[in-house]
């Protein structure tokens, strides 16, 4: 248990995302990189990839909320890299935005951070992510 986590969820209205260098042990992973690329295995060659990955994207996270008694409901995210690939289209901070309103969103991130910013994987090549706009922390 974090009492910073714990701090930063009472203490925040809209979103509550908390970013991870290493996972929690006691809360359940959604290593999204393996299970998304099983459920788009089939759409590989489909023209409409992006449109019909935002509903499996959806399902998917929908189905993974979890239950703490310590947290409360939670989404926790690992090996997020999928989602960046260019053929998805993903909004990367639209999906922060809707799983971090009514939940507690748990992301372990495999790249840098300042105040402002994230970049996936890192400043210099990776993917800038502006973050301003959302509540969060980083533990």
């Amino acid at each position: 248990m974090n009492n910073n986590i714990l701090k930063f969820i009472h203490n925040t209205p809209r979103n509550k995302i908390v970013f991870l260098d290493q996972p929690i042990t006691n809360l359940r992973f959604l290593d999204v990189g393996k299970e998304l690329s099983i459920k788009l295995h089939a759409l590989t060659n489909d023209n409409r990839i992006a449109m019909k990955s935002i509903g499996i994207i959806d399902k998917l996270f929908s189905s993974s909320i979890e239950e703490d008694a310590i947290y409360g409901k939670y989404l926790a995210l690992k090996n997020i890299g999928i989602l960046f690939e260019s053929e998805l289209k993903t909004d990367f901070v639209q999906l922060l935005d809707k799983y971090s309103s009514s939940n507690i969103l748990f992301v372990q991130w495999e790249g840098e951070k300042d105040s402002q910013y994230m970049y996936f994987l890192t400043k210099e090549k990776g993917r800038k992510i502006n973050i301003e706009n959302l509540s969060h922390i980083t533990i």
